[in-house]
């Protein structure tokens, strides 16, 4: 394989990775802390398009911290299988 066709592949990978970048810019997943108190959600990008606490634990800092622990790792749960549901067939092996 000469270089013109090494350059070929790379512009075709680019090209597919700003594809796959724009189809997951239209994807959104969301998670929820427990009781739903904090739900934030992102696209397929992991780019935040917005966070949501219930007035029930305003004021409260440990209780706020905990469910924003909470909510990202239900959101990070939420985008794995969003990614896996779109590229599970490339992601295995």
């Amino acid at each position: 394989m000469g270089f013109l066709d090494k350059l070929k592949d790379v512009n075709e990978m680019r090209k597919q990775a700003k594809q796959m970048e724009a189809m997951l810019g239209t994807e959104t997943v969301s998670g929820k802390s427990s009781g739903g108190k904090i739900v934030l959600t992102m696209d397929g990008n992991q780019n935040i398009k917005s966070v949501e606490v219930s007035p029930d634990i305003v004021g409260d800092k440990s209780e706020i911290g905990r469910h924003i622990r909470s909510a990202l790792e239900d959101l990070f749960k939420q985008h794995k299988k969003m990614l896996q549901s779109k590229f599970g067939n490339m992601m295995q092996g």
